[in-house]
């Protein structure tokens, strides 16, 4: 009996401990997927329910949120007035938000937010980076994606890593602002965001959120297609046409280069037969004037210089 009790209590431990936290449908802090201490998306309850319930669950497609979010940049004055312009997410990062929103958001209840930190590099001095953390909540509602930003370019602190964790057995844990509803991230004020079709900022008391997004994701996926394909092509063209019109133009050029190759070829030959008439034409001249010296000298008759001289005339 006891023996079997203790087969049951081993069973449910293990299934307990190797099921997917994800598995767990609508609780808070279940993990959706973490890599490092610093990098996760988890669910949390709202933040406040003053803008009401999210619309969860709700099934959305990856590719069109991965579009939708390489399409977002900021501009950020610098000194002497001059601008740059950065990108909201990297790549990696828009890999993992797009995969993990679609899987988190399909899962979540009216009641629950996604957060999420995604490490990360930014540029610090010409072609030196630094290593930092984004962070972040996102929802469903009223047929956009909404996230805020709480944390843009975060710093990693080195430094402070070296002293409390020495034997460097892992990243330490940071505090992390996931960005609220009633109030904005100030690691954003400075910036603002380029245009796009299909996102906006949110207006609290008529005032844009810099980081908060609302987005459409149809419409800003097929403005970022639109952007692919007027980067690429300066004529307006998709990618398709373009290597096609490469194609064209590469097969022009190999032609023209023939065509040339084979004139150069033309004009030699034309010169060698010239060169070779000449040549012909001189040595008849002197088989000719060797015949008329030999004759001369009664060296051969005249009948035989006849005869000769017609053999000589005919090989023209």
């Amino acid at each position: 009996m006891i023996k079997r009790i203790i087969y049951f209590l081993c069973i449910g431990i293990l299934f307990f401990t190797t099921i997917p936290a994800i598995s767990f449908f609508g609780d808070d802090e279940a993990v959706i997927w973490q890599g490092t201490r610093n990098n996760y998306f988890k669910y949390v309850a709202q933040d406040t329910t003053a803008f009401g319930k999210n619309d969860h669950p709700v099934v959305l497609k990856e590719q069109e949120i991965k579009a939708a979010l390489s399409t977002l940049e900021y501009t950020k004055k610098k000194l002497l007035g001059a601008e740059t312009i950065t990108p909201v997410f990297s790549y990696s990062q828009i890999q993992l938000l797009g995969q993990h929103l679609t899987t988190g958001l399909k899962q979540a209840t009216p009641e629950q937010d996604i957060i999420f930190v995604i490490g990360g590099k930014s540029k610090k001095l010409l072609i030196l980076t630094k290593s930092t953390f984004l962070a972040g909540r996102a929802f469903y509602k009223s047929g956009k994606l909404n996230i805020i930003i709480g944390e843009f370019d975060f710093p990693r602190n080195d430094a402070l890593e070296k002293v409390l964790d020495p034997g460097d057995t892992g990243e330490i844990a940071y505090s992390f602002d996931f960005g609220s509803r009633t109030s904005a991230s100030r690691s954003l004020k400075k910036m603002a965001l380029i245009g796009i079709p299909g996102v906006m900022q949110k207006k609290i008391q008529n005032k844009p959120r810099p980081d908060w997004f609302e987005i459409d994701l149809k419409s800003a996926a097929a403005a970022a297609l639109a952007k692919k394909d007027e980067s690429g092509n300066p004529d307006g063209l998709n990618q398709d046409k373009a290597l096609a019109r490469e194609g064209e133009a590469a097969k022009m050029a190999r032609e023209r280069r023939a065509m040339r190759a084979e004139m150069a070829r033309l004009r030699k030959a034309v010169k060698q037969r010239t060169n070779d008439s000449s040549t012909s034409e001189k040595r008849i001249e002197e088989r000719i004037t060797t015949l008329d010296q030999l004759l001369e000298k009664k060296l051969i008759s005249q009948e035989e210089y006849a005869i000769k001289r017609k053999e000589i005339l005919n090989d023209i």
